[in-house]
């Protein structure tokens, strides 16, 4: 399951992502996307999301960006948030091929400590990806119940395999998410 990513999608990011530009708080950084780029995989990766729950993309975009979103779109009438990555294509197709373990590096799906507040908020997390220089398709990985990720993964810097995030963020495994076709 993947949505192609159109010509339009793209081109809607990208004024999405520059309306959006001074109303937000980045929480971290990535070293091979700038915070433009990460904008707009994340609008894309939501129009792509979108598309795939059957609902109109261009119905679901914001007039205006002043204050942060109650939640990004109803799947099945439960409050999502949709998080977008991108992933090296080593990773992506063991996650894609369900052979990823939860240990391993991209095993884990991570939520920022500064975002992790806001999951109260919603009822699920939907996770998808691109694969690293490639945002031709966007590909959903599954979803959670908020819940479950307030109750039994906090935001922790230490990784179980005695590494260290390079965040604080809440490491949700990638092996309990249930599947996205659930949502459509």
């Amino acid at each position: 399951m993947k949505v192609a990513i159109t010509d339009e999608m793209r081109t809607r990011a990208k004024i999405e992502s520059q309306k959006r530009n001074p109303n937000i708080k980045h929480h971290f950084e990535v070293t091979h996307l700038s915070y433009s780029d990460r904008d707009e995989l994340g609008f894309l990766g939501e129009f792509a999301c979108f598309s795939l729950l059957g609902l109109a993309w261009q119905k679901n975009i914001r007039e205006n960006y002043d204050t942060i979103d109650d939640f990004d779109c109803l799947a099945k009438g439960l409050k999502a948030d949709i998080k977008t990555e991108t992933i090296p294509r080593k990773y992506a197709s063991k996650i894609l091929n369900k052979s990823i373990l939860d240990n391993e590096l991209y095993g884990k799906r991570l939520i920022h400590e500064g975002q992790f507040k806001l999951l109260s908020k919603y009822d699920i997390v939907i996770f998808g990806f691109f694969i690293r220089d490639e945002v031709d398709f966007w590909y959903p990985m599954g979803y959670i119940e908020t819940e479950i990720i307030l109750k039994n993964y906090p935001p922790t810097v230490n990784r179980s395999d005695g590494g260290k995030y390079p965040f604080a963020g809440s490491p949700i495994p990638t092996s309990i998410l249930k599947p996205f076709s659930d949502l459509v």
